[in-house]
């Protein structure tokens, strides 16, 4: 599935307020899936106080309700076909129990808005958050890859025939830096000639750079006959660069090597994955199809961060596609198994199903029948929570289940709250209203 274009996609970490809560929590937790939980308990403890007020208010304008529906009634039966005075009794009614239309709403507007500004704000940084961990993941392989390609041009130095075989390992430095380690293995021989050669960072972010030593040492150009201009024909101006493709100069130290760089990408691969219980990649959707970011992904996202040349120049010569096929060709796809199977989606689903049931079930007093809009939010909320979890990152699927789960843990008590609250305003309503009788015999 192609990345959702946002705003916040840039060439540096997306920055913003729940990235650096994020980022905040995963410094002190170690993971983004403990991060996410940990964010999830947070907003729902905050809302279940939010929640408290919103059912109190609900709570009270249905008792409301059932005091003047007969009054209404009678009114609408009375003067059913005289809307003027039908709506100067209804008013009249409404004045008489303190009841204010839109005052009943509002905190259940204030309520749906702050849900949907947390729910839409945190799945737009949790999806921008992991489009970037997807990216920078494969520009690493795409580094070592390069890295491992780009030894070719000390083969002078390498004594390598047929019959050798060699190693490449990526050596980390006391100062941080890297190393790659290039061991030769004569035939019939167990000790190795060593090479060390500094590992260039920024070599991936250089496409053309790549995609030469790719065209160069790893697959043939296809040759294509281009007609001959005439004398008379000027060349045509073009918008994009012409990039020659260079002779491609297979050796066996070239192939070698590809397969020694398809190797370290396909273990880079495998140790990168940061998974969950079942699910391979917390950043993919949870379902069968591969964890393995695709091309269209990868391009989707760079392109948000290509300078205009750039641009013109992947347009013609698509330097990303060709370097990506290779990159990935090592990649050990049927080892790393699926991502799962739309369990998060079921789940998600259920749980909110069951949360708003839940909430009703305790809200709603005996005999009193079920609100037909409540019904319909049974159908309308799971449906939107079900299309999140089955098209986007896994780690907002967990945030969403992690939020229902509290949700249902809550709903017991913050009912049981505002049940007791009510029961203590009527106590204080009573006692105001009480009139107190002294019969004791006063003394003249």
């Amino acid at each position: 599935m192609d990345f959702v274009s946002t705003l916040l996609v840039t060439l540096k970490q997306p920055q913003g307020m729940w990235q650096s809560i994020l980022e905040a929590f995963k410094g002190a937790l170690g993971t983004y899936i403990l991060a996410v939980i940990l964010i999830a308990v947070i907003v729902r403890l905050l809302f279940a106080l939010v929640d408290i007020v919103n059912k109190k208010v609900t709570m009270k304008n249905a008792d409301i309700n059932n005091k003047m529906k007969p009054e209404l009634d009678a009114v609408k039966a009375k003067y059913g076909n005289d809307p003027a005075t039908l709506q100067k009794k209804t008013n009249e009614i409404y004045k008489k129990y303190q009841f204010n239309m839109m005052g009943s709403c509002l905190p259940m507007l204030v309520a749906l808005v702050l849900q949907f500004t947390v729910f839409l704000t945190l799945w737009n940084s949790l999806q921008a958050v992991s489009n970037f961990n997807i990216v920078e993941k494969y520009q690493d392989m795409k580094n070592i890859y390069a890295n491992v390609i780009n030894l070719n041009s000390i083969a002078d130095d390498v004594d390598f025939a047929e019959g050798d075989s060699l190693k490449v390992e990526i050596v980390e430095l006391e100062t941080g830096a890297r190393q790659l380690k290039l061991s030769v293995f004569k035939a019939g021989e167990d000790v190795a000639s060593t090479t060390a050669v500094e590992f260039d960072e920024n070599l991936a972010n250089d496409n053309e750079a790549v995609w030469r030593l790719v065209k160069t040492y790893v697959e043939e150009p296809a040759k294509v006959e281009q007609p001959e201009a005439s004398a008379d024909e000027e060349e045509p101006e073009t918008e994009t660069p012409k990039i020659e493709a260079p002779d491609y100069a297979p050796t066996k130290l070239s192939v070698a090597l590809k397969t020694a760089a398809e190797e370290l990408v396909n273990e880079q691969y495998k140790a990168e994955q940061e998974g969950f219980l079942w699910i391979k990649n917390i950043y993919k959707p949870e379902s069968p199809t591969s964890p393995l970011f695709t091309e269209s992904e990868i391009k989707s996202y760079m392109q948000a961060f290509y300078s205009e040349d750039e641009k013109l120049a992947e347009e013609k010569n698509d330097f990303e596609g060709t370097i990506f096929k290779n990159v990935v060709a090592g990649i050990d796809k049927d080892a790393l198994g699926v991502n799962g199977y739309y369990i998060l989606t079921i789940i998600a689903v259920a749980t909110s199903v069951l949360s708003m049931w839940l909430s009703n079930f305790l809200m709603r007093k005996k005999g009193e029948p079920k609100q037909k809009q409540s019904i319909a939010m049974y159908f309308v909320m799971p449906l939107i929570i079900g299309i999140f979890t089955f098209m986007y990152t896994s780690l907002f699927a967990i945030y969403l289940i992690v939020g229902q789960l509290m949700m249902l843990a809550l709903t017991p008590l913050t009912t049981f709250v505002v049940k007791k609250w009510n029961e203590l305003d009527e106590k204080k309503k009573k006692q105001k209203t009480e009139v107190v009788v002294d019969y004791r015999r006063k003394d003249r």
